[in-house]
């Protein structure tokens, strides 16, 4: 029997090859011109403008803003949230993952309507306060 000689590859597979890595390299650098928008921005704006606002002296979480409490049990001991179940009206007991759970649901239940801060249409800060054009910077920015 005869062998017959295997076929040899031709040379264009290669070319292909690198037009598939600059186009690679091309996507990386333009991933790399994007920016993450993970939202923590929107929620140090809500901080600051509640901090200005005074909700923290109004409602037992402290906020209006689902994110920003989120962000407030997240930073929270057990300890801390069975305080501050015990302040809002509800069972302190359980891991902390429950009790996490019943925080989110009163806050939720507490706070309806009442998230966003809305109003009639005058000053919330007199102009002459010096906090004022802070405030009028972040609302002009929006949320």
């Amino acid at each position: 029997m005869k062998k017959v000689p295997k076929a040899k590859k031709v040379g264009p597979k290669t070319k292909v090859t690198r037009a598939k890595k600059t186009t690679a390299a091309k996507k990386q650098s333009d991933l790399d011109k994007l920016n993450l928008a993970d939202g923590k921005m929107e929620v140090e704006k809500v901080r600051e403008l509640e901090e200005l606002l005074g909700v923290d002296q109004m409602n037992i979480f402290r906020t209006n803003d689902i994110e920003v409490f989120k962000e407030n049990l997240a930073e929270m001991t057990t300890t801390d949230m069975q305080t501050l179940a015990a302040e809002a009206g509800i069972f302190p007991g359980g891991n902390k993952m429950a009790l996490k759970n019943r925080l989110t649901k009163e806050f939720i239940s507490q706070t309806k309507g009442n998230r966003h801060a809305v109003g009639p249409a005058r000053p919330i800060i007199s102009p002459e306060d010096p906090r004022f054009e802070k405030l009028k910077k972040l609302m002009s920015e929006g949320l």
